[in-house]
């Protein structure tokens, strides 16, 4: 039995601030498509609401029906909300933001994807009685969060003990939040005894974790006196001095510094600062490790115990905390697979591989400004991977792509580029190397007239290939080296396209010169390939003049 929303409420019709959809299994039974038109709906509004709104709700009523049915629609919900708040050109603005979610993931993406300036408060709902909620993954929610603090609201079936801790890990986080909320259908009675300090109230199934920010030294900064004799403020606490401090830390550093006290967190986080991080590389093998080299400092090396699909979100989550304030341009990412993952036959036969690289996807969105990076390696084949992470780099400043097979696995491995290459990170790229993956498209299509240098493999190069290369490549401005691995390569085509060779070398290399219009330069074609081989190997370059066996010193 699928959702049907049976009521929209808006508020001041004339420009709507508020929307509620309620979506309730019970109310009336509809065919399948309907959840569609809910669907629709949610796009419509998020992609075209122009005002402020005070609120957005998208919730389940009940959940007594087909789990199923709901945990899809509910995901389908999530994934409309998050696609309609991507393709707006303006983050939406809106102050109270409600959500039924499976995983906290979905609410995390949704609110990365709002003006953080004007949220004031969360509320998450888990529906069902089997859920729960590790705290690690709220994290990303709350430190996103800028000067504006936050209440959270965490509507579940069961405050455990469980519960309990996990909010208490939430509670360090307190320089953007003003309170923590979990709302409940029943309650452990040994959490009512530990709980004594907060706000419960057994009517109303709530307990409300306040936080006092009386000392919060951002908020008393202008009055803060130091010929005060009785001022005991930690000089860190101070962000003016704190940020000409911070200037020169790299990311350890700062995030050790975070741990320090709730003041100097507070006086990091509104700072800011630069982590100068030089090259962050995954490590997603039978282990779980992330390196971190810094600019002037050695490398960080962090180990994980447990499988991907147990830690996905603590790694990304450590990714979104290290990187959120990288405004320097670093010099590598990359992401490196084992050789257990690399044989399946899809991306969808591991669902943690796919959502490390959501979630990832996610993070880069949500920033404030694309992440910079020089350059990117991905050990993979999968271009849907790929799609996750080359967009949302900064395509000012990509400069080279270098996607590979993983090292001990011999077997011919085959990659399409049909969407990379159409994507600006690609068109703005100088560099291509992917020497180990047979590209199965013609070079034709590939876009490849922006890059200085590459190095591929092919699995042939047909006579309208050979033609497209002679005569595209040099009429680049910025082309220099394009070399070639074919895999099923024909000299005699290159002969019947190109010509008779300038020169040919023991039957094995030849090579061609053609001279370059309105430039002293050669565009140098150089085919070798071994006799009875189908492998040949083919090089473009431009040279010089003086570098041509046509130079002659008068």
């Amino acid at each position: 039995m699928p959702f049907v929303y049976d009521h929209i409420v808006t508020s001041y019709k004339r420009h709507a601030t508020q929307i509620s959809f309620s979506f309730n299994d019970q109310e009336a039974k509809v065919d399948d498509y309907f959840i569609s038109v809910v669907c629709e709906d949610v796009e419509a509004f998020v992609r075209n609401q122009i005002n402020q709104l005070t609120h957005l709700s998208l919730n389940t009523l009940e959940t007594d029906g087909d789990q199923m049915m709901l945990e899809t629609n509910i995901n389908r919900i999530c994934r409309c909300l998050k696609n309609s708040l991507q393709s707006r050109t303006e983050k939406l603005k809106v102050e109270h933001f409600n959500l039924s979610v499976l995983e906290i993931s979905q609410v995390v993406s949704a609110v990365n994807l709002l003006h953080r300036d004007i949220l004031r408060s969360v509320i998450v709902h888990l529906p069902f009685e089997d859920q729960v909620f590790p705290a690690d993954d709220f994290i990303p929610l709350i430190e996103g969060q800028g000067r504006q603090r936050l209440d959270l609201t965490i509507m579940l079936h069961k405050f455990s003990l469980e519960v309990l801790e996990e909010v208490r890990t939430l509670l360090t986080y307190t320089s953007q939040l003003n309170s923590i909320t979990v709302n409940y259908t029943i309650i452990d009675e040994k959490c009512i005894e530990l709980i004594a300090e907060t706000e419960h109230s057994p009517e109303k199934k709530t307990v409300k974790f306040s936080i006092d920010h009386a000392d919060d030294p951002i908020e008393e900064m202008t009055m803060l006196n130091l010929s005060d004799n009785k001022c005991h403020l930690n000089i860190f606490e101070i962000p003016s001095i704190m940020k000409s401090i911070a200037s020169n830390l790299e990311c350890p550093q700062i995030q050790s510094l975070r741990k320090v006290s709730r003041g100097i967190r507070q006086s990091v986080d509104y700072v800011k600062p630069d982590p100068h991080i030089h090259r962050y590389v995954f490590w997603l093998k039978n282990y779980l490790r992330v390196d971190i080299e810094q600019m002037m400092n050695g490398p960080i090396a962090t180990r994980y115990k447990g499988s991907l699909e147990q830690k996905a979100v603590r790694v990304v989550n450590d990714f979104d905390l290290n990187t959120r304030h990288q405004k320097s341009c670093m010099n590598w990412l990359s992401i490196e697979m084992d050789e257990e993952t690399w044989k399946l036959k899809e991306e969808e036969d591991d669902p943690a591989l796919s959502k490390f690289f959501k979630l990832l996807r996610d993070v880069l969105i949500s920033r404030t400004s694309p992440l910079k990076v020089e350059y990117l390696t991905l050990y993979t084949r999968w271009q849907c991977l790929m799609m996750d992470i080359l967009p949302y780099l900064d395509a000012e400043f990509l400069e080279n792509i270098h996607i590979h097979r993983i090292e001990g696995i011999n077997e011919e491995c085959t990659i399409d580029l049909d969407e990379i290459s159409k994507t600006e990170q690609w068109s703005k790229a100088k560099r291509l190397w992917m020497t180990d993956l047979t590209v199965r498209m013609s070079i034709q299509d590939m876009n490849i007239l922006n890059f200085k240098w590459i190095q591929i493999t092919v699995e042939t190069m047909t006579r309208e290939d050979i033609t497209y290369c002679r005569k595209s490549l040099p009429q680049s401005s910025v082309f220099l080296v394009v070399k070639i691995r074919i895999k099923k390569c024909s000299s005699e085509d290159f002969l019947a396209t190109l010509g008779e060779p300038y020169r040919v070398v023991n039957d094995i290399k030849y090579i061609w010169y053609f001279r370059i219009e309105n430039e002293p330069k050669y565009l140098h074609v150089m085919l070798e390939q071994i006799p009875l081989q189908n492998e040949g190997r083919l090089q473009f370059a431009k040279v010089p003049q003086t570098e041509s066996p046509f130079f002659r010193i008068s």
